[in-house]
């Protein structure tokens, strides 16, 4: 499945080093005005190469938008996106055409169609994230032109190194002041040193992204299969290297008591509001207004540039020495790709919700 959402519906195509890398766009509503801008920035911001940490394949990753637009405004056509990979190198890949790379989709992709693409990982390389994240900010502009959303993602977590401080603590103005995307200058200090000595050793690392989302107006969601938090968890899930997430309290609530838990309701000049927020701004798969926050768990990127034992299509041993251009840790560069799928997600629910009751 390559689509995701009900009445905005994002298709995504391309592989990692074929001609391009696009996505179609379709329910978008017709008469927005569309900014470009904002949308290439976002895309600049998920780009490889600006990190010494970073892989160093270096793609313009200029947005070209070739239907649904007009004179600047959409037309409710569908809105087809394409990136150019130019500068693939599928020849860095030869030595890895008849192996199986560990922690890697390829013998998994092998196994379900019979066949695969070697070169980066075809369909399940990252890089078909790039015009995901030019949509995602599409999506947030049907959101912007509503409600004064915000929508913010920061790393929070590189290997060992955690920041410790409430989001509400931050400034999340600060996101983008260092490389590692962390809005908390020292912590974000003990990350880069954590993520060099790994580049050193040829080894990479993991870590975890925190999104807030505020602003959200209550009703959002919905009380069974599209509840709002299974939404989010699908296409979070669906982001490459991730492994785990939780929203709210998430595996804390586990040992805690109902009587410490529940959110005690509050009237306050905003409304009705909760007194404190352990669910995270959800409640039976519902926004109730409060800020939403949930948490990404990605792995290490698998491609690391130590020897590795492995097997060949012919399930014969070999020793695998991967080369290429990599990243030792990806997770700076997944935070808009963490904002982008968030906003995909809630425009859709959004949309529906203005459907739910006439």
């Amino acid at each position: 499945m390559n689509t995701i959402g009900q009445l905005l519906r994002i298709t995504s195509f391309g592989e990692s080093h074929g001609p391009f890398v696009g996505c179609v766009i379709d329910g978008y509503p017709a008469g927005l005005t569309v900014d470009v801008n904002s949308m290439q920035h976002q895309v600049n911001r998920r780009r490889t190469g600006q990190q010494s940490f970073a892989s160093g394949r270096n793609e313009p990753d200029v947005i070209k938008i070739v239907s649904g637009i007009f004179e600047g405004k959409t037309t409710g056509a569908p809105i087809c996106i394409l990136l150019d990979n130019q500068d693939a190198r599928p020849s860095d890949y030869d030595a890895l055409k008849d192996v199986y790379r560990p922690g890697h989709a390829d013998f998994t992709y092998e196994a379900k169609y019979g066949i695969r693409d070697h070169r980066g990982g075809g369909r399940s390389s990252i890089r078909i994230t790039a015009p995901l994240v030019a949509a995602g900010e599409l999506a947030l502009q049907i959101l912007k032109k509503e409600i004064p959303i915000k929508v913010k993602a920061y790393v929070s977590q590189i290997g060992q190194v955690s920041l410790t401080s409430a989001y509400q603590t931050l400034d999340l103005e600060n996101i983008d002041t260092n490389d590692v995307r962390c809005p908390d200058g020292p912590t974000a200090a003990q990350m880069q040193n954590e993520i060099q000595a790994a580049h050193t050793a040829g080894d990479t690392l993991g870590g975890c992204i925190t999104c807030v989302i505020q602003a959200l107006p209550p009703g959002i969601g919905s009380p069974v299969f599209e509840k709002l938090q299974a939404a989010l968890a699908h296409a979070m899930l669906s982001i490459n290297t991730v492994k785990g997430f939780e929203y709210g309290s998430g595996f804390l609530s586990a040992g805690m008591k109902g009587s410490e838990h529940n959110d005690a309701y509050r009237m306050s000049k905003n409304g009705i509001q909760t007194k404190t927020n352990h669910d995270g701004g959800i409640q039976g798969g519902i926004s109730n207004g409060m800020d939403i926050y949930f948490k990404v768990a990605f792995k290490p990127i698998s491609s690391i540039s130590l020897p590795q034992t492995t097997i060949n299509h012919s399930g014969v041993e070999t020793v695998l020495n991967i080369e290429g251009r990599h990243d030792a840790c990806a997770v700076p560069r997944a935070v808009p790709i963490v904002e982008a799928y968030t906003n995909i997600v809630l425009a859709d629910l959004y949309l529906q919700h203005k459907y739910s009751k006439i």
